[in-house]
């Protein structure tokens, strides 16, 4: 029998949430005494996903110890899983007040900022973040992506927006009915890397896709993670198409990146260009543009394939897909763009509604906060991110635009378990 806290936290450790807290039961009445008992009793709950229990529990925590900033931290975590944003905001500056360099707290916040839309707050709280602990990368991958949906002119004391805001003066010269030279990706990473250099250096991004959004996105990791805890598709995949384009190179890449960017489509549709490094999964170079039908795919795709091949002196492999190809193994009739399609099956509903009891975060709907159109550092990160892939999977364009020669550990990590599982 585990009889002391340290033993009960090595199971929670280890995600024995249930057994934690039929240890916890069966401690002396003296052990209940402890805060820690009913803090680790809270964490249990937590991520069995009841969170009203999660509550209880670490309220009695800070009520017999209310200097314990993670008491404050896991509390407002449980309300945000509620979305009870203002109680979890204050909790975190209660945790914060406790804590005060604490990277990973000011991080969170930020987060929850962000979804509440205080986007320049949420800005705020990311330098400070950044500012404790530059290797936490949470907090540049944040920031960055905020930076991209926020206008930030007014806004300095950063290094960070300093250079996020050089960049975007930067003018992505573009026509629909014009060929896209190699000599002006070249140029436009040139100005790029100028402005980079002179400003920040050594920062990386973990993240190898850009994104359009104008509206609210697809919630995918909802839907990957019931696919992967059930193996069943949500409901919600079976109305998912995308529009795939698939490019030969990196310069062909970022030359898709400046259509998405300039585009203009009346839905708003959500788009990515990216370098594929799932296990699994063919090709290299992509985007993707998110549809609510097939017949919204098709009136898109019939438009888009005149500009790309104006844009690209070539047709370009364009085709319909229905939602995520990590589905087609297991259900390869779900692809399928006929009358003989796979139909969602009506007794995966209850496995739909069970865990969204369990995950209310992942249904929420966030109000949109549109990216900004035209460059951004996030962009400009991501765009070094490809050429270091480029160059380990052989691909020598990119020598065409780029002196410089790019790393990342991430893709090359991501690279090796790809290729390990293919």
């Amino acid at each position: 029998m585990k009889n002391n806290f340290k033993e009960i936290s090595f199971l929670i450790q280890n995600k024995k949430f249930s057994e934690a807290i039929i240890h916890l039961n069966n401690l002396n009445d003296d052990k209940k005494k402890y805060p820690n008992y009913y803090f680790l009793k809270g964490i249990s709950y937590l991520y069995l996903g009841e969170f009203n229990q999660a509550i209880t529990n670490l309220n009695s925590a800070i009520k017999i110890n209310n200097n314990d900033s993670s008491f404050y931290f896991y509390r407002g975590y449980t309300f945000s899983k509620l979305y009870k944003f203002d109680k979890t905001k204050k909790d975190y500056l209660k945790a914060i007040s406790l804590k005060p360099n604490s990277a990973e707290l000011y991080n969170n916040l930020a987060g929850i900022n962000y979804t509440t839309g205080e986007n320049e707050k949420s800005i705020q709280n990311y330098l400070r973040s950044f500012k404790l602990n530059k290797n936490l990368k949470q907090s540049l991958l944040g920031l960055v992506h905020v930076l991209s949906q926020t206008k930030t002119s007014n806004m300095n004391g950063s290094e960070i927006i300093a250079t996020h805001n050089s960049i975007k003066k930067i003018s992505l010269t573009y026509s629909p009915d014009k060929f896209i030279e190699d000599k002006q990706i070249k140029e436009l990473l040139e100005k790029t890397n100028l402005i980079i250099e002179n400003k920040i250096s050594n920062i990386e991004l973990d993240i190898a896709q850009t994104y359009r959004e104008q509206k609210v996105p697809p919630k995918c990791n909802r839907h990957k993670k019931i696919f992967k805890s059930e193996s069943i598709i949500p409901k919600h995949c079976f109305g998912c198409y995308k529009i795939q384009i698939d490019v030969s190179n990196v310069i062909e890449l970022i030359k898709l990146f400046i259509v998405f960017d300039k585009i203009k489509l009346q839905a708003g549709n959500y788009r990515k260009c990216m370098i594929e490094l799932r296990p699994g999964i063919k090709g290299n170079y992509k985007g993707l543009i998110f549809c609510d039908s097939i017949e919204e795919s098709e009136l898109i795709l019939k438009n888009l394939e005149l500009i790309l091949q104006k844009n690209f002196n070539k047709n370009l492999i364009c085709k319909i897909k229905r939602g995520c190809s990590e589905y087609y193994d297991k259900y390869p009739d779900y692809n399928r763009l006929d009358h003989k399609a796979l139909e969602y099956n009506s007794n995966w509903e209850s496995y739909e509604k069970t865990f969204d009891e369990k995950n209310p975060d992942l249904i929420f709907d966030k109000n949109p906060s549109p990216t900004l159109e035209g460059l951004s550092l996030f962009d400009v990160l991501v765009f070094r991110n490809w050429l270091a892939f480029a160059k380990l999977i052989g691909d020598e364009s990119y020598k065409i635009i780029s002196n410089k020669i790019y790393y990342s550990k991430y893709v090359e990590d991501k690279i090796k378990i790809k290729h390990k599982i293919n």
